[in-house]
């Protein structure tokens, strides 16, 4: 589930881009053909590789740059300035989309009328750049969140452009019928709501840095949004509304025909209609899909990992812990009362049989501890993703360091190592 939905997280930037971009392209040449200057049909064309080829390279700038996983005031600083301008699209989108095709076509007419093409071309560069410059910011910013990974960020970032290809293409030759205003007002809340990871996930680095105060009230909120399982519930919802929304588009209404048409055409007509919801109810079909199979694997995820239960165990001067207690289960969670509170702690051992012991409480986050997935440890409150080898690094979303040795076939920790980590514990609500 890691993968789809890394994936589609991306894709819903590069599809949205897309098809706003193949929806620039569409008017422009719409207005060529109705002013009747197909002639400079070429000048589009020229400014629409011209702007993708710069927004390629501005990706391939940012990514040499790259994000250092340590740095989390710049990570976070990308995020929240990612989220800041995507928002102002947004909202620049909204209160123009209405009169967008006006206001392109009042542009246009003033960029032909002495029929020149240079106007014409920085006229569609531009427009289709601001698209791409969109793009790459956001999917730089979505490579730095938590959990993430580039290569799923490209891989889906390359599928949607692709399906975003695909429906332009089909929206031109007429043999699709989306309604617009619907699939752009839903994957605008989904970009909302991506928008408010974005804040999320900056906030969390700056939090990690010691850069911003917070609060357990405040990371809960955080936590939840950082979440893959949120990021994939939203992204089931992109699926299934615009596919609903042309199912219901597409059959809903009923075909109705002027009698007074001569025959062939009106069955020229029924076939052309019979054609559209064809590959109308197609997509959605593949949308549906797709979103089935999301559900699927996130109720599957659901029962991913390992958490066992905490066992309790007395307070001892030293506390040994056998190692053949990791034989059938590969994490082991105990509990220990000191001083009136509950320390809560584990070991574990990977396939290279390592061992590992910390206490089950993240440095940063709420006391939600961990759970075993693989060969890393995952933050219940955010999903952030621990290797193995890290367990116990001090600060971020790590588990608090516990002092823990291997002797012969036993794991010791000394009752100080637990005095020592009484205070992670005693304000817990």
């Amino acid at each position: 589930m890691e993968i789809l939905s890394k994936m589609l997280e991306a894709m819903v930037v590069t599809l949205r881009e897309g098809v706003e971009a193949a929806l620039v392209v569409g008017i422009v040449l719409a207005y060529l053909k109705k002013s009747e200057k197909d002639h400079l049909r070429r000048y589009v064309y020229h400014g629409l590789w011209a702007a993708i080829l710069v927004s390629f390279l501005g990706a391939l700038v940012v990514q040499k740059l790259g994000l250092d996983p340590e740095n989390e005031m710049f990570e976070g600083t990308l995020m929240l300035v990612a989220a800041a301008f995507v928002g102002s699209l947004l909202i620049w989108m909204w209160r123009t989309g209405r009169t967008l095709k006006q206001r392109m076509e009042t542009r246009l007419s003033a960029a032909t009328l002495r029929g020149s093409g240079l106007a014409l071309f920085l006229f569609t560069f531009l427009m289709i750049l601001r698209e791409g410059i969109e793009t790459v910011l956001f999917l730089s910013a979505l490579s730095g969140t938590i959990g993430a990974n580039p290569l799923y960020n490209f891989m889906g970032g390359g599928l949607g452009l692709l399906l975003a290809f695909f429906f332009g293409f089909l929206l031109v030759k007429g043999s699709l019928r989306l309604n617009l205003k619907t699939l752009f007002a839903t994957t605008g809340f989904v970009l909302v709501l991506l928008v408010f990871k974005l804040i999320a996930n900056g906030l969390h680095e700056f939090f990690e840095a010691g850069l911003l105060p917070s609060s357990e009230a405040i990371l809960e909120i955080v936590g939840f949004l950082t979440k893959e399982s949120t990021s994939v519930v939203i992204l089931i919802a992109l699926l299934v509304l615009p596919a609903l929304s042309m199912l219901q588009e597409a059959w809903a209404k009923p075909l109705e025909l002027d009698s007074s048409l001569p025959f062939p055409e009106q069955r020229k007509i029924k076939a052309e209609v019979r054609r559209q919801r064809r590959w109308t109810t197609a997509a959605a079909g593949v949308a549906l899909g797709i979103s089935y199979l999301l559900g699927l694997s996130l109720a599957v995820s659901a029962g991913r990992g390992f958490d066992p239960s905490p066992v309790p165990i007395p307070l001892a001067e030293t506390v040994r812990l056998p190692l053949k207690e990791l034989d059938d289960q590969p994490m082991r969670k105990y509990i220990v009362k000191v001083g009136g509170v509950d320390i809560r702690f584990f070991i574990a051992r990977n396939k290279d049989g390592k061992i590992a012991a910390a206490l089950d409480a993240c440095n940063l986050c709420p006391l939600k501890g961990y759970h075993l997935d693989g060969e890393q440890v995952v933050c219940h409150n955010c999903g952030a993703p621990i290797a193995f080898d890290t367990i116990g690094t001090p600060g971020g979303c790590n588990p608090v360091p516990l002092k823990a040795v291997v002797e012969k076939d036993d794991v010791v920790v000394s009752a100080q190592a637990l005095v020592e980590g009484r205070a992670r514990f005693a304000h817990r609500k």
